[in-house]
């Protein structure tokens, strides 16, 4: 092999090692990132992670002559928008009626309906369920705060990460073509890219060859 061929060749491993380097790099931040997210949405105030033994009890006073502050429809809507502590994914109301398995979502019921009746706020209810379990408790994410941030970070991260592999993909292609193009052209017609020969020395030994036989 040539000098030249030799320096191509390296340079093409080198920018393909570049390439490896930097796609792990980028797989590497991916995952730190989403494991922080993950994390951070799947712990409670207290850092417990949310498990089928996470039903905590909400108890409030209820107000002097307190009437309730929601009817069926309302409270059904307000439990759409919480998620059950217990493993399923499912929100509060869908778990409860759907779930029979489950005990938290009728127990997690019972404390918001015991809230209503006592004269509580949607908000108040709110701010004592995400006071208690925070905002893991929440099917979707506050619009406002580190909450949001912590939310999309994984999707961000996927997205940025997609970007970054094309463009590393992108700059090793064009390295590459860059190099074949540095590289000087010879004629490869009836030789070996192995042999560093001319094309007239090689015909030489050809007809070498031809003699002998």
């Amino acid at each position: 092999m040539t000098y030249e061929a030799h320096g191509h060749h390296a340079s093409v491993v080198q920018s393909r090692r570049a390439f490896v380097a930097g796609v792990t790099a980028v797989i590497g931040g991916l995952a730190v990132v989403t494991t922080g997210a993950a994390a951070q949405q799947a712990a409670a105030p207290g850092g417990e992670a949310m498990t089928a033994d996470s039903y905590k009890p909400i108890s409030r006073p209820a107000k002097p002559g307190a009437t309730p502050t929601m009817d069926a429809k309302q409270v059904e809507a307000f439990e759409r928008q919480l998620a059950c502590p217990c493993p399923c994914t499912l929100d509060i109301y869908t778990c409860r009626t759907t779930d029979f398995t489950c005990g938290i979502s009728p127990a997690v019921h019972g404390d918001i309906q015991r809230l209503v009746d006592g004269g509580y706020t949607g908000a108040e209810i709110m701010e004592a369920l995400t006071g208690t379990y925070g905002d893991f408790i929440l099917n979707a994410p506050r619009k406002e705060g580190f909450s949001l941030v912590a939310w999309f970070a994984p999707f961000a991260a996927v997205a940025f990460g997609a970007v970054g592999i094309g463009a590393l993909l992108r700059s090793w292609r064009v390295n590459a073509k860059v190099a074949d193009a540095a590289r000087p052209a010879r004629s490869h017609v009836g030789t070996d890219p192995a042999i560093d020969a001319t094309p007239e020395e090689l015909a030489r030994l050809q007809a070498a060859l031809r003699e002998d036989k």
